[in-house]
């Protein structure tokens, strides 16, 4: 579990937290959705987060237990106990606890309970221990409440507001659904209503007022979850698009998710990029970093042994001036012999000439006729490592050296050939 692997680093709760509210207002909730929702709310708010959650959890449990997602008895226990585990340890170890919290606390106690009623009624082959959570905030409760302040008739006129819908007044049909009376609380009662039932007015109001409240949360929770989408999402999304824009990166991104309607374009997009446009990133890159870090000895180490390395190959890749010159020698010899076809040419001199042409032409091989050799030694199932070596030796050093021209940086080799001649 990456929440508590400890190689990770701290989780981003806040995005966690707007991430279950997308999924709220896109699917509905749903158990596991819930259960990460409240464990966030906890790590960000404290008790008020948890009691939060918790109410929202019981709502579900007490009023939707036939109807939300996961449905599956032993996939939900699974949840829940996950749920008692990781916001258990968080109250036990990071949560402080003063006289001041004991309306949260009351109404964290009253949803768990809640919860823990509604298991013992359904039919479980495990029952989740979320009673543990309950047993913990009673002790914490206890440990709180004043000693001397036990009078009735101050709690009478205390009124907790709550998540969950629960009218004071009207008694319930089901006796389930009552929930014992906790100290310096007056008795409150949980009824789930039907669409087709008529509640009082009063209770309409409430409703209405909890409904309206709810909805205001999770507007600003929309509002926290949209920047941060635009602090975080958005600049991923852009650099994404700029890598969409190179032939590479779009082949890239569309291997990761292949798509159908865009294959041929990709491969079109590859076809028409030049075999040096690795070359010319690392050229660009060179620059940005020269006139971002000028001074930075690190942008000039990796800088200068970028430049290295593209002489160095540059420098591998032969001049064929040999090849050339044996084709000049062998055209000017074929002009001779017509001039002198009917003068006679002695026979050491053709000798000659024709051992300085094996000569020239042994001294450089082209690329291409390495290929060929490389496709006879294939066909004839004949070893080609050294062949592979030398034909890729050979393409980096083209494609190097003609980066290099093409940048107006001559080769050491090329200049200094040029020199001599």
């Amino acid at each position: 579990n990456k929440a508590s692997h400890p190689s990770q680093p701290e989780l981003n709760w806040k995005l966690v937290e707007s991430l279950a509210l997308a999924i709220f207002k896109a699917n509905g909730v749903d158990l596991h959705t819930a259960t990460y929702y409240t464990l966030a709310r906890t790590r960000t708010q404290g008790l008020a987060g948890f009691c939060e959650g918790a109410e929202l959890l019981a709502a579900m449990v007490s009023h939707d237990w036939d109807k939300f997602w996961p449905q599956g008895g032993p996939a939900r226990t699974e949840m829940l106990d996950w749920f008692n585990s990781r916001t258990g340890n968080i109250l036990r170890q990071q949560i402080s606890f003063a006289e001041s919290d004991l309306p949260l606390i009351y109404r964290t106690e009253r949803a768990l309970q809640l919860i823990c009623d509604k298991l013992q009624q359904v039919e479980l082959k495990r029952v989740p221990r979320v009673e543990n959570l309950l047993y913990f905030m009673q002790n914490t409760r206890k440990r709180l409440e004043p000693q001397l302040k036990s009078n009735t008739e101050n709690a009478a006129q205390t009124t907790v507001r709550t998540l969950i819908y629960a009218p004071e007044t009207q008694a319930s049909s089901t006796p389930e659904a009552v929930v014992p009376p906790l100290p310096g609380l007056p008795e409150m009662k949980v009824e789930v209503r039907s669409l087709t039932e008529n509640p009082p007015q009063a209770s309409v109001i409430k409703q209405g007022s909890t409904v309206r409240g709810f909805i205001a949360g999770i507007a600003c929770s929309v509002a926290v979850a949209s920047a941060l989408w635009w602090w975080q999402v958005y600049p991923v999304q852009q650099q994404l698009l700029q890598v969409n824009d190179t032939a590479q990166g779009a082949a890239t991104v569309w291997m990761a998710s292949p798509e159908l309607e865009n294959y041929e374009r990709r491969l079109q997009q590859l076809l028409d990029t030049s075999p040096v446009q690795p070359l010319e990133t690392g050229m660009q890159m060179m620059r940005v970093a020269d006139s971002r870090w000028p001074e930075s000895l690190q942008q000039q180490q990796a800088s200068t042994q970028w430049n290295e390395a593209l002489k160095t190959r540059a420098q591998s890749s032969p001049q064929l001036r040999g090849w050339l010159q044996t084709r000049q020698d062998l055209h000017a010899f074929a002009d001779l012999v017509m001039q002198r076809e009917k003068e006679g040419l002695t026979l050491s001199y053709i000798k000659n000439v024709i051992w300085q042409a094996e000569r020239g032409l042994g001294q450089e091989t082209p690329v291409e006729s390495l290929l060929t050799q490389y496709h006879d030694a294939r066909a004839q199932k004949q070893n080609t490592d050294a062949l592979e070596k030398q034909i890729n030796e050979r393409l980096e050093g083209v494609l190097s050296r003609w980066l290099l021209l093409k940048n107006n940086v001559m080769p050491e080799a090329a200049t200094g050939t040029t020199a001599e001649k």
